[in-house]
């Protein structure tokens, strides 16, 4: 049989019992088997050179490359290397036609076989090596998850996640050891898992099912303003349902994208936007202090782990933040002028700036500096009334006038 440059097998906690001819060949063939101790284990009639792993990956990586240039190489891998294995860093370094691949099972679809779950409409989250902000927003996308963890990302820290980001209402299965004799799988609701003393095994994932209908914290995308905490006593402080949702249609915010919130307030714009985004991530930028705790409890209470909370005043605050695609400005302190240059600046091409001004004066600042920067601007005046009851008929109550600016930035070449 000829063989590639590198072969990488997928081999299951079961050793040699559930390999197939052509992995067993493979190995037998091999000049050089590459691999984490554990599995050569299962292989000891092996008499060949042996990378270890465990010496460090990128050390290890490099050896492992040089020594395919004579061909017969075989890595041994968990499961399916092309899923969130070895196979990606590979095919970064080594040439497609030079590898070849023969999985294994892997170690979710195991999970799912042995809790009889279909998984055809699952999703897949790792949390190996990655924070985790972001991974409840990504969850309100779909309602089962298989869900890879680490030794810092543990089951419980992930349930501890969930629980502070309002998100009861799922069962966790953590499943260890799959395929192996010690092979182990224990459900949980959230609080009970964030709350299990006891360690579980490193080879372990967890396979969460919603038990409940309701996203976003059962907020849901385009919510009303009374399901925001706003500053007492002026409850006014948030820009408006209707006001809300025109500044997030016009900023057109796809699910990557980064998202500034200048002057957030309550948070609801930057919350709002962080349930379009929820690939992406929202930096909610505010400078008065009064406003941290409200903003706090509505990023929990509505589960969006993807939105920062940036305590400082722009345009200073945003000097070490990750370049923008959209952004959104409803309050300066005086600083707009600043403001404005350094978020035209930094924002991306084809990126949405959006400003909400409510007097005048800031009008007419908005107005002048789109003139002196030869930009494209479209400008809405928003009228809203809204019903109030008066004895037994309705009546309808004006809100404040808001003019919003919307600017597209134009790739380098277009026009303005």
């Amino acid at each position: 049989m000829m063989m590639n440059n590198i072969t990488v097998v997928g081999v299951n906690e079961d050793g040699c019992i559930s390999l197939s001819s052509r992995a067993v060949n493979a190995i037998a063939q091999a000049r050089v088997v590459a691999g984490h101790p554990r599995h050569m284990a299962w292989f000891p009639q092996f008499d060949g050179l042996f990378l270890d792993m465990s010496q460090g990956f990128s050390e290890w990586l490099n050896e492992l490359i040089d020594e395919s240039e004579e061909g017969a190489v075989v890595i041994l891998a968990s499961g399916d290397p092309l899923f969130y294995g070895i196979g990606h860093a590979l095919l970064k370094r080594v040439k497609r036609e030079e590898l070849a691949f023969i999985p294994a099972l892997s170690s979710v679809q195991l999970a799912f076989a042995k809790l009889a779950l279909p998984w055809s409409q699952a999703q897949f989250i790792s949390c190996h090596g990655r924070a985790l902000a972001g991974l409840v927003s990504q969850m309100q996308q779909a309602s089962l998850f298989a869900i890879l963890t680490d030794d810092k990302n543990t089951p419980q820290v992930i349930a501890q996640h969930l629980a502070k980001f309002n998100q009861a209402d799922w069962r966790l299965s953590v499943c260890e050891q799959l395929a192996d004799v010690n092979e182990q799988i224990s459900e949980f609701s959230v609080a009970q898992l964030a709350a299990h003393p006891e360690p579980f095994s490193p080879l372990n994932l967890i396979i969460a099912l919603r038990q409940s209908e309701l996203v976003w914290g059962g907020y849901g995308q385009f919510s009303e303003d009374s399901c925001f905490s706003k500053r007492s006593p002026q409850h006014g402080l948030i820009s408006k349902q209707p006001v809300r949702h025109l500044a997030l249609a016009a900023m057109r915010i796809r699910p990557a994208d980064t998202v500034w919130d200048i002057g957030a307030g309550s948070g609801s714009i930057a919350i709002e936007a962080a349930k379009f985004c929820w690939q992406g991530q929202v930096f909610a930028i505010e400078s008065n202090p009064e406003c941290y705790a409200g903003i706090e409890h509505n990023i929990h209470a509505h589960s969006t782990d993807n939105v920062c909370l940036v305590q400082a005043k722009a345009p200073q605050a945003l000097q070490d933040l990750a370049p923008p695609d959209a952004i959104f400005i409803g309050g300066s302190r005086g600083q707009m002028q600043l403001i404005l240059d350094h978020c035209w600046q930094v924002l991306k091409p084809q990126g949405r700036l959006l400003i909400s001004a409510v007097t005048l004066d800031t009008v007419a600042e908005l107005y002048q500096w789109g003139k002196q920067q030869n930009l494209r601007f479209q400008v809405q005046l928003v009228n809203v009334a809204q019903t109030q009851p008066l004895a037994n008929y309705q009546r309808y109550q004006a809100e404040n006038p808001i003019h919003l600016f919307s600017i597209s930035k134009p790739v380098s070449g277009d026009l303005l």
